[in-house]
């Protein structure tokens, strides 16, 4: 044997910067043997062998599954080499629409958390809101002891979490709104996420927040608990303003344990439905 024309696997290994233990594992595994094994077990390349190992490289580099990369090996077909690079380029594609609809998702981010710096803390606005569907919890009672009523909250969130994008969706609370406005008779809540079909619930309970005419505050409320005398500058703004209100409280956290440590800095938008009496 002219030891000039043949490569040892470290030999070979070296001239791609790869190690002998992936010459090992491929010639295990049927996708790239040595020339001839010796009577001693040496394994030797030939020249050749160089070119078709930098093809493996080269494709393994693209996640190209070793089982195409043999396909491809045993005839070096232009077409199903085409057909290699099209499958990624449009692997490539997916994932460049992907990670621009990221880079938006954290532009809308930054502006969200840029806008809850410089809210018109505890003013009653009237604006009008569309139609929206909403996902609902069971009904929480506040008699339940506190790890029940996680429990309910977590299984009610775990579709979100199971979602790669589930900063998108959003979560917030539901009260009876004869409840809310009666000092300390809060019986129970229900906890929402905005409705997507995505989202894999079995069998949501679907919720329409009717299109309307809505009361909205921006205030504190710890652990979402709002403070009664936001409630009482409600109520006397109803009253006062001959309105009347219909459905369920709505808050949406918009300051809550993902930008604060501090439960008296978390901040939420109460929204009610309600009409002009006149």
């Amino acid at each position: 044997m002219e030891n000039s024309r043949y490569f040892t696997p470290g030999e070979l290994a070296k001239l791609l910067g790869v190690s002998k233990q992936l010459l090992l594992y491929y010639d295990k595994n049927d996708i790239f043997s040595p020339e001839f094994v010796d009577e001693n077990g040496y394994r030797f390349y030939v020249l050749s062998q160089y070119f078709t190992l930098q093809i493996i490289i080269s494709l393994r580099k693209l996640d190209v599954s070793l089982k195409e990369i043999k396909a491809y090996l045993k005839s070096k077909d232009i077409n199903l080499l085409k057909e290699i690079y099209r499958n990624k380029q449009q692997e490539y594609k997916k994932q460049i629409e992907e990670l621009l609809y990221l880079e938006k998702t954290m532009q809308q981010k930054i502006a969200f958390l840029n806008d809850i710096q410089n809210l018109p803390l505890n003013q009653i606005l009237l604006e009008i809101q569309e139609e929206e569907c909403l996902y609902f919890s069971e009904p929480i009672s506040f008699q339940k002891p506190i790890k029940q009523r996680m429990k309910i909250l977590a299984n009610h969130m775990l579709p979100v979490f199971s979602y790669e994008s589930f900063q998108e969706y959003l979560m917030g609370f539901h009260y009876d709104s004869g409840e809310f406005f009666n000092e300390n008779t809060l019986t129970q809540y229900n906890v929402f996420i905005t409705a997507n079909s995505k989202l894999d619930y079995k069998k949501p309970i679907k919720f329409i927040k009717e299109k309307g005419l809505y009361l909205c505050v921006y205030c504190n409320a710890q652990y979402g608990v709002v403070d009664n005398k936001i409630k009482e500058r409600i109520r006397k703004f109803i009253k006062q303003n001959n309105l009347s209100f219909h459905g369920g409280i709505y808050l949406f956290p918009l300051r809550n344990f993902w930008s604060t440590s501090k439960p008296k800095e978390e901040l939420v938008k109460l929204c009610l439905r309600v009409e002009y009496t006149d």
